[in-house]
């Protein structure tokens, strides 16, 4: 790297005392090399026709946008210092273009985007890069996730979106959201679908609606769909198995299948088998027992009553010990809150034994025990004599006996119902409509869905979507969409790093601080290693002496190596 000593030496040296610039580099020649291969200018510049009187095209603003995005966010009005930082070549500009990206124009790139035809721009920008990436479409992952917008934003898009309240998993019920729809493949978990709703939609209600898309993406029908139990309605399941759909699932609880199934087997344990061990994704590889997670199916043939999809009712080791401790906190949490109502028995509206009952029924509800719990309302009767009438005792004072009924609350644990509860501790039903498929293999594509909630992840926290910060609801359609492209737009780097590394044989790479090892480095953690990366302008007045480039170590080169990109390439000519 330059440092401030050999740019002050540099500077000393120049009879003309000349000027040193500093031109950011970092990762962006990585995102502009990326998404030229995806074909981001060409096919948006199809959908969204320049004006003859714009310094900068509407589509080059808006891949800058895509291109902050993927660094990480900031909002509209920083985004004119953001550009300036790096040296405008990068992006195919003249140096003089620097100092006009201001906020309007990220502002009106945006209102011209919401007014194209956006679901035939995704349309096409998916199935080029489908075909420029070879995706493999035989398996896909859907799932949705809420965001919060702070502030006003009124208003109804043309295409019926809106903001309103839900069922928010961000656990803000106080403030507006919308709901973003999200399909990836199996294939490095690469986005090739999305849908914004308004934030009230529930998601049993959009499946066929994604699915049917997928289907004209895909060109054919016959993909494993895997989703998360809103999939499982009679209505979206027939439709689409009818079509020749294929989907992967979990039962609903509210099945009378699994209510059943579970009842049975606190009754009497069931044998099964083992299908699948796999090390515990996130947890420190020790190379024993506790680095592994196993499961197990359960012998016998499982069927849904209406239309017979066939069940695997799956046992894993982790998810048996989640559920236990997770019962093991409500059990505590039950036990305070009815230690707690102990000392308000007897007073203001607890009184009587129905009310001090019901009480004590609501605790169980709450934390969902009610069968764990011997509840006892013990019945007392005081007595005690009080003077009729008033003035001071005397021996012709009359006495009455006064009775009144308290109540005390004590509880014990059902061992018998806990000790049954053991047996349903870590078991699942996944459903799979396609026979041809083992209880394995459906238990593995399910258990793949984690990696899009890992994009949510990424989604919300590197990309900053949340919250929304937007005063035109027209704007907020638009971002969602460039969101979208951000999203291939990393997760293609990602896939194409691991899968040369695979290709290669090459376990791990030394990106992480300090040198740590990465089995499967990030996009984020890839840009981050070249952050520093600058050049440097020697010049006096508009005369440019000399240009300086900071060194590319051993790992930028070898990242440039895993995504076919020269140092030639890398640096802006």
């Amino acid at each position: 790297m330059l440092n401030a000593m050999f740019i002050d030496s540099v500077q000393m040296s120049s009879p003309n005392k000349g000027k040193i610039t500093r031109r950011k580099v970092g990762a962006m020649p990585l995102l502009c090399k990326v998404a030229e291969k995806l074909g981001f200018r060409k096919i948006l510049s199809e959908f969204i026709v320049p004006h003859g009187n714009e310094a900068v095209p509407a589509v080059d603003t808006l891949i800058l946008l895509v291109y902050n995005l993927t660094l990480g966010r900031q909002p509209l009005y920083e985004l004119e210092e953001w550009v300036s930082k790096f040296d405008m070549r990068i992006f195919g500009f003249e140096p003089t273009v620097n100092g006009i990206f201001n906020d309007d124009r990220f502002g009106r790139a945006l209102d011209k985007l919401y007014f194209t035809d956006r679901a035939s721009l995704m349309t096409k920008i998916v199935m080029e890069m489908i075909k420029v990436t070879k995706l493999d479409l035989t398996r896909v992952h859907n799932d949705s996730t809420t965001v919060k917008a702070f502030g006003k934003i009124p208003g109804t898009t043309r295409s019926g979106f809106f903001l309103a309240r839900g069922n928010s998993k961000d656990h803000r019920p106080d403030l507006k959201q919308l709901v973003y729809c999200l399909t990836i493949t199996a294939d490095g978990a690469v986005p090739v679908h999305f849908k914004t709703y308004p934030g009230n939609r529930t998601d049993d209600t959009t499946h066929i609606e994604t699915w049917n898309t997928l289907c004209r993406i895909a060109g054919f029908s016959h993909f494993l769909y895997v989703a998360d139990c809103k999939v499982c309605t009679d209505k979206q399941l027939s439709y689409i198995v009818g079509r020749g759909g294929r989907i992967v699932t979990l039962v609903p609880e509210t099945w009378s299948e699994v209510r059943d199934f579970k009842n049975a087997l606190r009754k009497k344990k069931k044998a099964k088998k083992l299908v699948w061990r796999r090390k515990i994704p996130g947890k420190l590889y020790y190379g024993n027992e506790s680095s592994y997670e196993s499961y197990y199916c359960f012998e016998g043939h499982y069927r849904t009553q209406k239309r017979k999809y066939t069940v695997s009712w799956i046992y894993s080791t982790e998810k048996k010990k989640r559920d236990r401790l997770a019962r093991l906190e409500m059990l505590a949490k039950t036990e305070r809150d009815l230690t707690d109502l102990m000392s308000k028995i007897n007073t203001r509206n607890l009184k009587t034994k129905e009310n001090i009952s019901n009480k004590a029924s609501s605790i169980l509800e709450r934390y969902r025990t009610s069968g764990f719990y011997h509840i006892d309302i013990i019945e007392a009767v005081e007595k005690y004599r009080v003077q009729v009438g008033s003035g001071r005792p005397g021996p012709d004072t009359k006495y009455k006996i006064i009775s009144r009924k308290t109540y005390s609350l004590s509880w014990s644990r059902n061992r018998a119902s806990l000790a049954a509860e053991n047996n349903v501790d870590g078991i699942f039903p996944v459903l799979c409509t396609d026979d041809a498929l083992t209880a394995r293999e459906a238990l593995v594509a399910y258990k793949y869905q984690p990696r899009l909630e890992k994009r949510f992840t990424q989604f919300k926290s590197i990309h900053s979507l949340a919250p929304l910060l937007f005063k035109k609801i027209e704007r907020v359609e638009s971002m969602m969409f460039v969101f979208f492209l951000a999203l291939i737009l990393q997760a293609v780097i990602e896939r194409e790093v691991r899968k040369i590394m695979k290709d290669k044989e090459i376990d791990t790479l030394p990106i992480y601080p300090e040198h740590r090892l990465a089995e499967h480095p990030t996009t984020a953690i890839i840009c981050d290693r070249f952050e520093d990366i600058a050049l440097y302008q020697l010049s006096t007045g508009k005369t440019l002496i000399n240009e300086y480039k900071d060194e590319l170590s051993d790992i930028h080169k070898k990242i440039l190596e895993l995504l076919n990109i020269s140092e030639f390439e890398y640096w802006p000519n």
